[in-house]
């Protein structure tokens, strides 16, 4: 199994189980999701995953001529996260998953690279409108709670979202176990 085909079925997986419960209950995940936005616990969480996440790339990646920049990774990693989380809660839930969706991206991205396969550009556009989708989260946090009132506005169309979303998944999970 290559790194690709891995990177493919673990995003896929993750895609399908972040929006089946829109599909199967959409009034019960509708109600959560409108809130999730500005849910400030589930925000610390995320975001304390988002810091761990960095905070050991980081720790790894000073070697050598940056190995004197270690305890200051060490140190400084932590008071950023709770700086963000003490200043920054406004839309802090949504920040968190747009971090989230970068280093995710980043993942998919380095497989595609690592692989020959023509298809592996399936996984690169996908990581690339995540990067958008990241980006538009983080700079405009507003447009992107609109945007979900506008997909929450009835089961009907909330159940049509999730299930576009749970296709991209399935896409991805196929690709992953036949293609790459």
């Amino acid at each position: 199994m290559t790194r690709l085909s891995l990177v493919s079925i673990l995003v896929g997986s993750l895609a399908i189980a972040v929006r089946l419960p829109g599909v199967l209950a959409p009034a019960t995940f509708r109600a959560a999701a409108v809130k999730f936005p500005r849910n400030i616990p589930v925000g610390r969480i995320l975001m304390g995953i988002v810091a761990t996440i960095v905070w050991w790339v980081m720790y790894h990646a000073a070697t050598d001529e940056w190995k004197w920049a270690q305890p200051l990774i060490f140190t400084g990693v932590p008071v950023a996260y709770l700086l963000v989380v003490n200043f920054g809660t406004h839309y802090l839930t949504l920040r968190a998953v747009a971090a989230l969706l970068l280093l995710i991206a980043k993942q998919m991205v380095d497989a595609a690279d690592a692989s020959l396969v023509s298809a592996r550009l399936v996984v690169t556009v996908v990581a690339y409108l995540w990067v958008v989708a990241a980006i538009w989260m983080t700079v405009a946090p507003h447009h992107f709670r609109d945007l979900i009132g506008f997909v929450m506005a009835d089961d009907k169309r909330f159940r049509l979202a999730c299930g576009a979303g749970i296709a991209v998944g399935l896409m991805l999970v196929v690709l992953g176990v036949f293609a790459y």
